[in-house]
Protein backbone atom coordinates (compact mmCIF):
# COMPACT_ATOMS: atom_id res chain seq x y z
CA UNK A 1 0.00 0.00 0.00
CA UNK A 2 1.86 3.15 -0.72
CA UNK A 3 2.15 6.49 0.98
CA UNK A 4 -1.00 7.87 -0.74
CA UNK A 5 -3.46 5.59 -0.46
CA UNK A 6 -2.47 4.61 3.47
CA UNK A 7 -3.07 9.27 3.69
CA UNK A 8 -6.35 8.49 2.14
CA UNK A 9 -7.14 5.56 4.31
CA UNK A 10 -6.41 7.15 7.51
CA UNK A 11 -8.07 10.56 6.60
CA UNK A 12 -11.67 8.23 6.01
CA UNK A 13 -11.07 6.39 9.23
CA UNK A 14 -10.65 9.98 10.72
CA UNK A 15 -14.06 11.03 8.96
CA UNK A 16 -15.62 7.89 10.21
CA UNK A 17 -14.91 8.57 14.12
CA UNK A 18 -15.70 12.38 13.42
CA UNK A 19 -18.80 11.26 12.21
CA UNK A 20 -19.78 8.93 14.93
CA UNK A 21 -19.24 11.89 17.42
CA UNK A 22 -21.67 13.94 16.06
CA UNK A 23 -24.64 12.11 16.38
CA UNK A 24 -23.80 10.40 20.21
CA UNK A 25 -24.78 13.48 21.96
CA UNK A 26 -28.46 13.38 20.10
CA UNK A 27 -28.38 10.00 20.39
CA UNK A 28 -28.03 9.69 24.07
CA UNK A 29 -29.99 12.87 24.42
CA UNK A 30 -32.70 11.44 26.19
CA UNK A 31 -31.04 9.69 28.63
CA UNK A 32 -28.74 12.42 29.44
CA UNK A 33 -31.59 15.09 30.13
CA UNK A 34 -33.05 12.17 32.68
CA UNK A 35 -29.42 11.72 34.24
CA UNK A 36 -28.57 15.32 34.81
CA UNK A 37 -32.20 16.19 34.82
CA UNK A 38 -31.83 18.91 32.44
CA UNK A 39 -34.44 21.13 30.58
CA UNK A 40 -34.81 21.53 26.94
CA UNK A 41 -32.72 25.25 27.16
CA UNK A 42 -30.01 23.10 29.36
CA UNK A 43 -29.32 20.23 26.84
CA UNK A 44 -29.13 22.90 23.80
CA UNK A 45 -26.57 24.30 26.03
CA UNK A 46 -24.80 20.96 25.62
CA UNK A 47 -25.46 21.71 21.55
CA UNK A 48 -23.75 25.02 22.01
CA UNK A 49 -20.64 23.48 23.48
CA UNK A 50 -19.91 21.70 20.75
CA UNK A 51 -19.78 23.88 18.14
CA UNK A 52 -18.07 26.04 20.06
CA UNK A 53 -14.98 23.54 20.03
CA UNK A 54 -15.49 22.72 16.56
CA UNK A 55 -15.13 26.80 15.93
CA UNK A 56 -11.84 26.69 18.14
CA UNK A 57 -10.30 23.79 16.14
CA UNK A 58 -11.48 25.12 12.52
CA UNK A 59 -9.42 28.17 13.13
CA UNK A 60 -6.75 27.13 14.38
CA UNK A 61 -5.69 24.00 12.23
CA UNK A 62 -6.09 25.84 8.49
CA UNK A 63 -3.00 27.94 9.56
CA UNK A 64 -1.06 25.41 11.66
CA UNK A 65 -1.64 22.85 9.06
CA UNK A 66 -0.65 25.41 5.92
CA UNK A 67 2.53 26.20 7.59
CA UNK A 68 3.51 22.76 9.49
CA UNK A 69 1.40 20.01 7.70
CA UNK A 70 -0.83 17.58 8.54
CA UNK A 71 0.97 14.90 10.99
CA UNK A 72 0.36 16.43 14.22
CA UNK A 73 -2.94 18.38 14.15
CA UNK A 74 -4.40 14.78 12.83
CA UNK A 75 -2.86 12.87 15.94
CA UNK A 76 -3.85 15.09 18.21
CA UNK A 77 -7.27 15.39 16.68
CA UNK A 78 -8.03 11.87 17.34
CA UNK A 79 -6.63 12.21 20.78
CA UNK A 80 -9.31 14.54 21.48
CA UNK A 81 -11.88 12.42 20.19
CA UNK A 82 -10.72 9.69 22.01
CA UNK A 83 -11.02 11.63 25.78
CA UNK A 84 -14.54 13.29 24.64
CA UNK A 85 -15.71 9.22 23.79
CA UNK A 86 -14.09 7.82 27.09
CA UNK A 87 -15.79 10.89 29.21
CA UNK A 88 -19.24 10.87 27.65
CA UNK A 89 -19.70 7.32 28.65
CA UNK A 90 -18.03 7.76 32.05
CA UNK A 91 -18.72 11.25 33.46
CA UNK A 92 -19.95 11.67 36.90
CA UNK A 93 -20.99 15.08 36.60
CA UNK A 94 -22.46 17.93 34.31
CA UNK A 95 -19.18 19.86 34.09
CA UNK A 96 -17.15 16.58 33.02
CA UNK A 97 -19.67 15.73 30.82
CA UNK A 98 -19.36 19.42 29.34
CA UNK A 99 -15.51 19.03 29.20
CA UNK A 100 -16.20 15.63 27.18
CA UNK A 101 -18.10 17.33 24.87
CA UNK A 102 -15.87 20.22 24.36
CA UNK A 103 -13.11 17.96 23.76
CA UNK A 104 -15.23 16.02 20.53
CA UNK A 105 -15.65 19.96 19.14
CA UNK A 106 -11.59 20.36 19.40
CA UNK A 107 -10.83 17.44 17.65
CA UNK A 108 -13.71 17.18 15.10
CA UNK A 109 -12.92 20.84 14.15
CA UNK A 110 -9.41 19.87 13.47
CA UNK A 111 -10.72 15.99 11.62
CA UNK A 112 -13.57 17.54 10.40
CA UNK A 113 -11.86 20.43 8.22
CA UNK A 114 -7.86 18.72 8.04
CA UNK A 115 -9.25 15.82 6.41
CA UNK A 116 -11.36 17.75 4.11
CA UNK A 117 -7.98 20.17 3.38
CA UNK A 118 -5.77 17.31 2.62
CA UNK A 119 -8.05 15.17 0.39
CA UNK A 120 -8.19 18.37 -1.42
CA UNK A 121 -4.27 18.60 -1.48
CA UNK A 122 -3.97 15.55 -2.82
CA UNK A 123 -6.31 15.52 -5.51
CA UNK A 124 -6.70 17.45 -8.97
CA UNK A 125 -9.25 18.64 -10.81
CA UNK A 126 -13.04 17.44 -10.78
CA UNK A 127 -11.27 14.67 -8.56
CA UNK A 128 -11.55 17.03 -5.72
CA UNK A 129 -15.47 17.27 -5.44
CA UNK A 130 -15.36 13.27 -6.38
CA UNK A 131 -13.04 13.03 -3.54
CA UNK A 132 -14.76 14.94 -0.87
CA UNK A 133 -17.92 12.83 -1.59
CA UNK A 134 -16.39 9.55 -0.55
CA UNK A 135 -14.59 11.21 2.44
CA UNK A 136 -18.34 12.46 3.43
CA UNK A 137 -19.44 9.10 2.80
CA UNK A 138 -16.98 7.64 5.33
CA UNK A 139 -18.51 10.52 7.45
CA UNK A 140 -22.16 9.28 6.64
CA UNK A 141 -21.09 5.30 7.33
CA UNK A 142 -20.00 6.84 11.28
CA UNK A 143 -23.19 8.44 12.30
CA UNK A 144 -25.59 5.88 10.41
CA UNK A 145 -23.25 3.28 12.39
CA UNK A 146 -23.94 4.94 15.72
CA UNK A 147 -27.59 5.09 16.63
CA UNK A 148 -28.38 2.11 14.84
CA UNK A 149 -26.07 0.01 17.15
CA UNK A 150 -27.36 1.60 20.21
CA UNK A 151 -30.93 1.24 18.82
CA UNK A 152 -29.99 -2.81 18.97
CA UNK A 153 -28.65 -2.98 21.99
CA UNK A 154 -29.30 -2.75 26.14
CA UNK A 155 -28.77 0.54 27.52
CA UNK A 156 -26.82 -1.13 29.73
CA UNK A 157 -23.78 -2.01 27.14
CA UNK A 158 -23.98 1.50 25.87
CA UNK A 159 -20.42 2.00 27.85
CA UNK A 160 -19.17 -0.90 26.06
CA UNK A 161 -19.92 0.23 22.62
CA UNK A 162 -18.58 3.79 23.21
CA UNK A 163 -15.70 2.84 25.19
CA UNK A 164 -14.87 0.81 21.99
CA UNK A 165 -14.86 3.33 19.73
CA UNK A 166 -13.06 5.27 21.94
CA UNK A 167 -9.97 3.04 21.57
CA UNK A 168 -10.49 2.99 17.96
CA UNK A 169 -9.61 6.94 18.13
CA UNK A 170 -6.84 6.42 19.93
CA UNK A 171 -5.28 3.35 17.60
CA UNK A 172 -5.74 6.11 14.47
CA UNK A 173 -3.87 8.79 16.83
CA UNK A 174 -1.18 6.63 16.76
CA UNK A 175 -1.56 5.42 12.80
CA UNK A 176 -1.75 9.53 12.02
CA UNK A 177 1.68 10.30 13.80
CA UNK A 178 3.74 7.15 12.05
CA UNK A 179 2.23 7.52 8.99
CA UNK A 180 4.33 9.12 6.06
CA UNK A 181 2.54 11.97 4.18
CA UNK A 182 3.10 12.23 0.47
CA UNK A 183 3.06 15.90 0.99
CA UNK A 184 3.78 18.80 3.79
CA UNK A 185 2.11 22.15 3.18
CA UNK A 186 4.58 24.53 4.22
CA UNK A 187 3.78 27.73 2.98
CA UNK A 188 4.61 31.52 3.66
CA UNK A 189 1.30 32.91 3.64
CA UNK A 190 0.02 34.47 6.82
CA UNK A 191 -3.29 33.66 7.15
CA UNK A 192 -4.73 37.07 8.83
CA UNK A 193 -2.84 38.81 5.53
CA UNK A 194 -5.83 36.75 3.92
CA UNK A 195 -9.42 37.72 5.23
CA UNK A 196 -9.91 40.86 3.12
CA UNK A 197 -8.92 38.60 0.13
CA UNK A 198 -11.38 36.04 1.31
CA UNK A 199 -14.07 38.50 2.12
CA UNK A 200 -14.05 40.46 -1.11
CA UNK A 201 -14.60 37.11 -3.19
CA UNK A 202 -18.20 37.04 -3.68
CA UNK A 203 -18.24 33.70 -4.18
CA UNK A 204 -16.43 32.29 -1.58
CA UNK A 205 -18.36 34.43 0.60
CA UNK A 206 -21.59 33.17 -0.57
CA UNK A 207 -20.11 29.56 -0.31
CA UNK A 208 -19.37 30.09 3.64
CA UNK A 209 -22.82 31.80 4.49
CA UNK A 210 -24.58 28.60 2.27
CA UNK A 211 -21.82 26.41 5.08
CA UNK A 212 -23.37 28.49 7.84
CA UNK A 213 -27.14 27.45 7.20
CA UNK A 214 -25.86 23.69 5.99
CA UNK A 215 -23.86 23.47 9.07
CA UNK A 216 -27.00 23.89 11.11
CA UNK A 217 -29.22 21.83 9.24
CA UNK A 218 -26.86 19.10 10.15
CA UNK A 219 -26.37 19.81 13.78
CA UNK A 220 -30.50 20.06 13.63
CA UNK A 221 -30.92 16.60 12.43
CA UNK A 222 -28.45 14.91 14.49
CA UNK A 223 -29.03 16.66 17.28
CA UNK A 224 -33.15 17.17 17.80
CA UNK A 225 -34.27 14.30 15.43
CA UNK A 226 -34.79 11.78 18.49
CA UNK A 227 -36.66 14.33 20.37
CA UNK A 228 -38.91 15.30 17.86
CA UNK A 229 -40.07 11.68 16.73
CA UNK A 230 -40.41 10.72 20.67
CA UNK A 231 -42.01 13.74 22.03
CA UNK A 232 -43.88 14.55 18.81
CA UNK A 233 -44.70 11.74 16.76
CA UNK A 234 -45.01 9.47 19.94
CA UNK A 235 -42.49 6.66 18.86
CA UNK A 236 -40.78 4.44 21.36
CA UNK A 237 -36.82 5.18 21.39
CA UNK A 238 -35.09 2.40 19.43
CA UNK A 239 -37.26 3.61 16.12
CA UNK A 240 -36.56 7.45 16.88
CA UNK A 241 -32.71 6.39 16.79
CA UNK A 242 -33.77 4.26 13.50
CA UNK A 243 -35.18 7.39 11.85
CA UNK A 244 -31.91 9.01 12.73
CA UNK A 245 -29.86 6.40 11.31
CA UNK A 246 -32.54 6.70 8.17
CA UNK A 247 -30.90 10.27 7.79
CA UNK A 248 -27.67 9.03 7.35
CA UNK A 249 -28.60 6.34 4.91
CA UNK A 250 -29.78 8.82 2.57
CA UNK A 251 -26.67 10.64 3.09
CA UNK A 252 -24.45 8.13 2.28
CA UNK A 253 -26.62 6.91 -0.81
CA UNK A 254 -26.87 10.52 -2.40
CA UNK A 255 -22.30 10.52 -1.58
CA UNK A 256 -21.92 7.07 -3.34
CA UNK A 257 -24.02 8.45 -6.28
CA UNK A 258 -22.53 11.69 -6.37
CA UNK A 259 -18.72 9.71 -6.39
CA UNK A 260 -19.74 7.70 -9.32
CA UNK A 261 -22.61 7.91 -11.17
CA UNK A 262 -23.45 11.16 -10.97
CA UNK A 263 -19.86 12.19 -10.80
CA UNK A 264 -19.88 14.99 -13.94
CA UNK A 265 -22.79 16.84 -12.69
CA UNK A 266 -22.07 20.44 -12.67
CA UNK A 267 -21.78 21.39 -8.60
CA UNK A 268 -24.39 24.04 -9.13
CA UNK A 269 -26.93 21.27 -10.43
CA UNK A 270 -25.58 18.75 -7.17
CA UNK A 271 -26.99 21.53 -4.92
CA UNK A 272 -30.19 22.01 -7.36
CA UNK A 273 -30.57 18.18 -6.38
CA UNK A 274 -29.91 18.61 -2.84
CA UNK A 275 -32.69 21.38 -2.40
CA UNK A 276 -35.34 19.23 -3.75
CA UNK A 277 -34.39 16.40 -1.74
CA UNK A 278 -34.84 19.15 1.31
CA UNK A 279 -38.35 20.39 0.27
CA UNK A 280 -39.55 16.69 -0.46
CA UNK A 281 -38.35 15.54 2.64
CA UNK A 282 -40.01 18.08 4.96
CA UNK A 283 -42.81 17.20 3.32
CA UNK A 284 -43.13 13.83 3.78
CA UNK A 285 -41.82 14.33 7.46
CA UNK A 286 -44.91 16.90 8.05
CA UNK A 287 -47.24 14.75 6.78
CA UNK A 288 -49.93 13.17 8.78
CA UNK A 289 -49.26 9.74 7.81
CA UNK A 290 -47.28 6.71 8.82
CA UNK A 291 -44.14 6.17 10.37
CA UNK A 292 -42.44 4.98 7.16
CA UNK A 293 -43.68 7.83 5.28
CA UNK A 294 -41.69 9.88 7.94
CA UNK A 295 -38.70 7.45 7.85
CA UNK A 296 -39.18 8.36 4.14
CA UNK A 297 -38.64 12.06 4.86
CA UNK A 298 -35.56 11.61 6.98
CA UNK A 299 -34.53 9.32 4.27
CA UNK A 300 -34.66 12.61 1.72
CA UNK A 301 -33.61 15.37 4.54
CA UNK A 302 -29.87 12.93 5.17
CA UNK A 303 -29.48 12.58 1.02
CA UNK A 304 -30.02 16.65 0.54
CA UNK A 305 -27.38 17.28 3.31
CA UNK A 306 -24.92 14.78 1.12
CA UNK A 307 -23.59 17.61 -1.46
CA UNK A 308 -23.49 20.73 0.74
CA UNK A 309 -19.98 20.54 2.49
CA UNK A 310 -18.07 18.15 -0.25
CA UNK A 311 -19.27 20.23 -3.37
CA UNK A 312 -18.82 23.84 -1.37
CA UNK A 313 -15.66 22.88 -0.36
CA UNK A 314 -14.39 21.34 -3.57
CA UNK A 315 -15.35 24.83 -4.69
CA UNK A 316 -13.39 26.42 -2.24
CA UNK A 317 -9.98 24.12 -3.11
CA UNK A 318 -10.17 25.24 -6.45
CA UNK A 319 -10.34 28.99 -6.01
CA UNK A 320 -7.92 28.97 -3.10
CA UNK A 321 -5.95 26.01 -4.54
CA UNK A 322 -1.87 27.90 -2.63
CA UNK A 323 -4.11 27.94 0.59
CA UNK A 324 -6.87 25.08 1.02
CA UNK A 325 -6.12 24.93 4.61
CA UNK A 326 -6.23 28.43 5.45
CA UNK A 327 -9.61 28.86 2.92
CA UNK A 328 -10.69 25.77 4.61
CA UNK A 329 -10.36 27.04 8.41
CA UNK A 330 -12.20 30.26 7.37
CA UNK A 331 -15.01 28.70 5.64
CA UNK A 332 -15.38 25.96 8.84
CA UNK A 333 -15.26 28.81 11.10
CA UNK A 334 -18.69 31.08 9.34
CA UNK A 335 -20.05 27.36 9.13
CA UNK A 336 -20.01 26.37 12.61
CA UNK A 337 -21.12 29.93 14.05
CA UNK A 338 -24.46 29.02 11.64
CA UNK A 339 -24.28 26.00 14.41
CA UNK A 340 -23.61 27.15 17.52
CA UNK A 341 -26.35 29.66 16.87
CA UNK A 342 -29.38 28.07 15.58
CA UNK A 343 -28.93 25.05 17.55
CA UNK A 344 -29.21 27.52 20.56
CA UNK A 345 -31.63 29.05 18.87
CA UNK A 346 -33.41 25.72 18.58
CA UNK A 347 -32.81 25.13 22.22
CA UNK A 348 -34.91 28.18 22.98
CA UNK A 349 -37.59 28.02 20.48
CA UNK A 350 -38.46 23.72 21.80
CA UNK A 351 -38.05 24.88 25.64
CA UNK A 352 -40.85 27.53 24.78
CA UNK A 353 -43.14 25.62 22.40
CA UNK A 354 -42.18 22.12 22.63
CA UNK A 355 -40.84 20.58 19.20
CA UNK A 356 -43.76 21.62 17.01
CA UNK A 357 -40.69 23.98 16.21
CA UNK A 358 -38.52 21.51 14.56
CA UNK A 359 -40.51 21.39 11.07
CA UNK A 360 -40.73 25.19 10.88
CA UNK A 361 -36.94 25.65 11.85
CA UNK A 362 -36.01 23.16 8.92
CA UNK A 363 -38.49 25.18 6.59
CA UNK A 364 -36.51 28.47 7.64
CA UNK A 365 -33.27 26.60 6.60
CA UNK A 366 -34.18 25.66 3.19
CA UNK A 367 -35.71 29.02 1.99
CA UNK A 368 -32.33 30.41 3.18
CA UNK A 369 -30.55 27.96 1.58
CA UNK A 370 -32.42 28.55 -1.76
CA UNK A 371 -31.63 32.22 -1.35
CA UNK A 372 -27.83 31.81 -0.75
CA UNK A 373 -27.75 29.39 -3.72
CA UNK A 374 -29.22 31.88 -5.94
CA UNK A 375 -26.35 34.42 -5.02
CA UNK A 376 -24.05 31.73 -5.68
CA UNK A 377 -24.88 31.13 -8.91
CA UNK A 378 -24.90 34.08 -9.64
CA UNK A 379 -21.01 34.71 -8.30
CA UNK A 380 -19.82 31.10 -10.29
CA UNK A 381 -19.76 32.72 -13.48
CA UNK A 382 -17.76 35.31 -12.90
CA UNK A 383 -14.95 33.79 -10.41
CA UNK A 384 -11.71 32.56 -11.27
CA UNK A 385 -9.05 30.56 -9.36
CA UNK A 386 -7.24 33.51 -7.09
CA UNK A 387 -4.10 31.60 -5.53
Amino acid sequence: MNNKTIAFVANYTGIFLFGISMVIIGSLLPLLKTRYGMSDIAAGSLFSILPVGLLLGSVSFGPVVDRFGYRWPLSAASLFLSFGFFGIAHADSLFMLKTSILFFGLGGGVINGGTSALISDLSKGANKIINLNWLGMFYGIGAFSMPMILSRINEMHYITVIDVVSGISLSIAVVFLLIDYPLTVQKEKISIKLIPIFVKNKLFMAICFYLFFQSAFEAIINNWSVSFFIDRLAVPRHQALIALSFSFSGLIFIRILTGSVLKRWHHLRLIKLSLLLFSLGLICLVAPTSYFVHLTGMFLIGGGLAPGFPVMLGVVGEVFKGVSGTAFSFAMFIALTGNTIINYLTGILTEQFGMIVYPYVILVEIVMMIFIFLLIKKADKKTVSCY
